[in-house]
């Protein structure tokens, strides 16, 4: 049987994209991971690894913010790659922005200040892809490598999508 897959629906969508701040710590990072290309089995890890709550999923089905693909239940679907239009490329870019800023305030909380003023610089996804090295070494400083491994492999996969 295949693994359940899941997105976010529409208001999970503007609880991103409108920098809604419904949601907190962890549980915000997770709406951030969840991925209707991806297995549930792998969202639990990467879940799991940066320690958010183990039933964090069921938390934001509850709420309304993600839905099991298949449901019924409307959710927010990106169109294959390739067919991105610009407006679709900025909301990925978007998207990618707000979870480096979030997961790294995060970690950090006020120390990551210096870092989030030059994330704050960046307007194109290859400012975005420059950022990582520096994003990756200040996770370093508060995560473990698993953990840090998870968020940097989830911005990467969100930077190729603001690519289209």
């Amino acid at each position: 049987m295949e693994s359940p897959r899941f997105a976010r629906t529409a208001k999970g969508q503007a609880e991103i994209a409108q920098g809604g701040k419904s949601l907190r710590g962890k549980l915000r990072t997770v709406l951030f991971l969840i991925d209707a290309n991806k297995a549930v089995a792998d969202i639990e890890q990467q879940i799991r690894l940066i320690g958010a709550p183990v039933d964090a999923i069921d938390q934001l089905v509850a709420a309304g913010y993600v839905a099991e693909v298949g449901s019924g239940a409307a959710v927010a679907q990106a169109p294959p790659s390739g067919t991105l239009s610009v407006e679709d490329r900025l909301a990925n870019f978007r998207v990618a922005k707000a979870f480096m800023n979030e997961t790294i305030v995060d970690a950090l909380g006020i120390r990551a200040f210096g870092f989030t003023l030059k994330l704050e610089r960046c307007s194109t996804v290859e400012d975005l892809i420059a950022l990582l090295p520096n994003y990756t070494e200040a996770l370093l400083k508060k995560l473990d490598r698993e953990p840090t491994r998870a968020l940097v492999e989830r911005t990467k996969e969100l930077l190729l999508a603001a690519r289209g």
